[in-house]
């Protein structure tokens, strides 16, 4: 049953409700590190006095940065596809 100032999804009824309420809460977590993570790396960019000079022209970084957004969408979404079907 609903409430006053309720933050969170009603109690489920079904086998598909609980799951999406789980798939919910995998992807806010997700969500919730990536953020924590971005606002750090900001922050220590911002603060730091020394610069990288191997930032600019390193194909490393590139290849991570490409990388771990694709494994963090298929994390996403086979279990978003498992609920759907």
């Amino acid at each position: 049953m609903s409430t006053w100032f309720m933050f969170m999804f009603q109690e489920s009824n079904s086998y598909y409700a609980d799951n999406l309420i789980s798939f919910h809460n995998m992807v806010m977590m997700i969500i919730i590190m990536i953020s924590t993570l971005t606002v750090y790396i900001i922050l220590d960019l911002f603060m730091n006095k020394f610069s990288n000079l191997f930032l600019l022209k390193n194909h490393n970084i590139e290849i991570i940065w490409t990388v771990i957004p694709i494994i963090i969408l298929l994390i996403i979404c086979f279990p978003s596809l498992k609920i759907l079907y």
